[in-house]
C-alpha cells in the first residue's frame, strides 16, 4: 500500500514541476513582450523626436525669378531719380561697377524702398564672387520680401559652418522676413548642435517661420539641464511669438513660480497674453501687482491683447504707473487697443510727465488715436504762444504723420518762421516734416522757402516741390535752376527737374 502511495506522490509532484514550468516560461514571454512593446515605444519616441530635425526632412525651395515690382513703390522711387538716364545709369554701375559702386548703388535702393532693380540684381548675385555684393543683395531682397533666393538661404542654412558668419546671420533675417517655412528643419538642426554659434539667431528665426511642431519642439527644449539663463530667456521670447495654444499649461505654471527667473517669468507672462485665451486675464491681473517695473511691462504687454473692463482698468493703471516704461508700455498698449476713455489721462502725460520720452510717446499715441479731442489738444500746441518750439515741432510731425488735422496750422506757422533766424532748428523741423507729406496748404510754403537766402532753408523748399511739384511754385525753382550761384542748390533743382543727364 505504502508503495502505491509514493508512486502517487512522485506522479503528483511531476505534474506539479511541469506546471510551475510552463507557468514560467509563460510569464517570462510576457516580460519579455511587455520589454520589447515599451521598447519599441521609445524607439518610435525617439525616432519621431529626431524626424523634426532630420536631414532627409529639409527640402530646398525651387529656383523662382524675382516678384515683379510693386508700381506703387517704384513710382514713388522714381521721384527721387536724378536726371533723365537714371534707372539706366543704375543699370550700368549694377554691370559694370566695381564692388564698391555697386554697394554704395544698392544700399541706396534699399534706403529708397525701390524695387525696379530686382531682376537685375538677381543676376549679379548667382553670378558675383564677391561676398560684400553678395550680401548686399540679401539684404535688398529682404527688404523688398522677395522669396527669389529661398532656395539659396535654404541650402546655406542646411551646413552654414564654410560660409562667413556675416552672410549666415543675413540669411537668418532673410528667411524669417520672408517667412520661409522650409527653412524650418535645418534651423531647428542648428539649435540641436553642440555648435551654439548660431543658437540666437536660429531661435529668432524659429519665432518667425515655426508654427505648433516648432513649438512643441521649443518647450520640450525648455527642460535641458544644459542651457544658459540666457538662452532659457530667449526660448520663452520666442514661445511667445509663436503662440501656440498647447503651451499655454506650461507657460502659465512658470510664470506664476515665483522660484523661476524673474526674466524667464515675464516672457511667459507676455506669452500667454499673447494666445489670448480667456483664462490668462485674471493670472495678468494679478501679476500686475508685483514689484518689479520690468515685470509689469510684459504683463501689460499680455493684458493688451484683451478688450475687457478688468483689462482696460490695468491699462489705465499703467499710465499712472510710478516707472516711465510701465507709463510708455500702457501709453503704447492704449493705442492698440483704442482705450478712448484713455485719451484725457495721456493728455495729460503729454502736459506734465518729467520724461521726455513719454511727452512724445503720448504725442504720437494721440495722433493715431483718431480722436476729436486728441486732435484738438495737438492743434493748440502749434497755435499756443506759451508753448516751447520742442513741443511745437512734435506736434506737428504727429500731425502731419498720422492724421489729416492741422494743415492750415502748420502752414501758417511755416510762414511766421520762414525768415526768423532764431528759430531755424523749428524751421528745418517743420519743413522737413512737410516735404515728406505734401498737401495743397503747403504750396505757398514752398515758395517761401525756396526764396530764402539760408541755403538749407532754400534746399529744404526744394524738396517740397520735388514731392508736392507746386505749380505755383514752379517759376522759383526754374529760377534756381539757371543760376549758377546758388550752387548746390543750383544741382539740387536741375536733377529735381530732370535737366541734366
Amino acid at each position: 500500500m505504502k508503495k502505491y502511495f509514493f508512486i502517487g506522490l512522485f506522479i503528483l509532484c511531476g505534474i506539479f514541476t511541469a506546471f510551475c514550468q510552463s507557468e514560467e516560461t509563460d510569464v517570462s514571454e510576457e516580460v519579455l513582450e511587455d520589454t520589447v512593446s515599451v521598447e519599441a515605444e521609445k524607439k518610435d519616441s525617439e525616432e519621431k523626436k529626431i524626424k523634426t530635425i532630420d536631414i532627409e526632412d529639409i527640402k530646398i525651395p525651387a529656383k523662382k525669378p524675382p516678384k515683379e515690382p510693386d508700381k506703387e513703390k517704384a513710382e514713388k522711387a522714381a521721384l527721387k531719380d536724378e536726371g533723365k538716364k537714371s534707372v539706366e545709369n543704375r543699370q550700368e554701375t549694377i554691370k559694370f561697377g566695381i564692388e564698391s559702386e555697386i554697394v554704395s548703388l544698392i544700399k541706396d535702393l534699399i534706403d529708397n524702398d525701390d524695387p525696379r532693380f530686382s531682376k537685375d540684381l538677381y543676376e549679379l548675385f548667382y553670378s558675383t564672387k564677391s561676398v560684400q555684393v553678395r550680401e548686399k543683395i540679401i539684404e535688398y531682397f529682404t527688404k523688398q520680401k522677395d522669396p527669389c533666393i529661398e532656395d539659396y538661404a535654404v541650402e546655406i542654412l542646411m551646413d552654414p559652418y564654410d560660409t562667413k558668419d556675416s552672410t549666415v546671420e543675413l540669411l537668418f533675417r532673410y528667411v524669417s522676413e520672408v517667412k520661409t517655412t522650409e527653412a524650418s528643419p535645418c534651423v531647428l538642426k542648428l539649435l540641436e548642435s553642440e555648435d551654439e554659434t548660431y543658437f540666437n539667431s536660429a531661435l529668432t528665426a524659429i519665432g518667425e517661420i515655426g508654427g505648433s511642431a516648432e513649438a512643441e519642439f521649443l518647450v520640450e527644449y525648455l527642460e535641458r539641464d544644459d542651457l544658459s539663463l540666457n538662452q532659457r530667456q530667449n526660448l520663452m521670447k520666442v514661445l511667445g511669438k509663436l503662440k501656440v495654444e498647447s503651451t499655454f499649461d506650461k507657460l502659465s505654471e512658470i510664470c506664476q513660480d515665483e522660484e523661476e527667473n524673474t526674466f524667464v517669468r515675464m516672457y511667459a507672462a507676455q506669452a500667454i497674453g499673447e494666445m489670448k485665451k480667456p483664462e490668462a486675464l485674471p493670472i495678468l491681473v494679478k501679476l500686475f501687482e508685483g514689484s518689479d517695473p520690468n515685470f509689469r511691462v510684459c504683463v501689460i504687454k499680455g493684458i493688451s491683447n484683451f478688450t475687457e473692463k478688468e483689462a482696460v482698468d490695468v491699462i489705465i493703471q499703467g499710465i499712472k504707473d510710478g516707472h516711465w516704461k510701465v507709463r510708455q508700455e500702457a501709453i503704447d498698449s492704449c493705442s492698440k487697443m483704442q482705450i478712448a476713455e484713455a485719451v484725457p489721462y495721456i493728455i495729460y502725460r503729454a502736459k506734465n510727465d518729467p520724461e521726455k520720452v513719454i511727452k512724445d510717446k503720448c504725442y504720437e499715441v494721440l495722433s493715431k488715436s483718431k480722436n476729436a479731442e486728441a486732435e484738438i489738444f495737438l492743434v493748440d500746441r502749434i497755435t499756443e504762444k506759451k508753448i516751447d518750439d520742442y513741443a511745437r515741432g512734435k506736434a506737428c510731425e504727429m500731425l502731419l504723420k498720422n492724421t489729416d488735422a492741422g494743415r492750415k496750422e502748420i502752414a501758417e506757422l511755416a510762414l511766421e518762421i520762414a525768415s526768423d533766424d532764431k528759430r531755424k532748428p523749428l524751421r528745418y523741423q517743420i519743413g522737413k516734416q512737410i516735404a515728406k507729406y505734401p498737401s495743397s496748404q503747403f504750396e505757398e510754403v514752398c515758395k517761401v522757402f525756396m526764396t530764402s537766402k539760408d541755403s538749407m532753408t532754400c534746399a529744404i523748399g526744394i524738396d517740397m516741390y520735388a514731392t508736392g511739384r507746386y505749380s505755383g511754385a514752379e517759376s522759383r525753382i526754374k529760377e534756381i535752376s539757371e543760376d549758377e550761384k546758388t550752387g548746390a542748390n543750383y544741382r539740387k533743382a536741375r536733377k529735381v527737374l530732370q535737366l541734366d543727364d
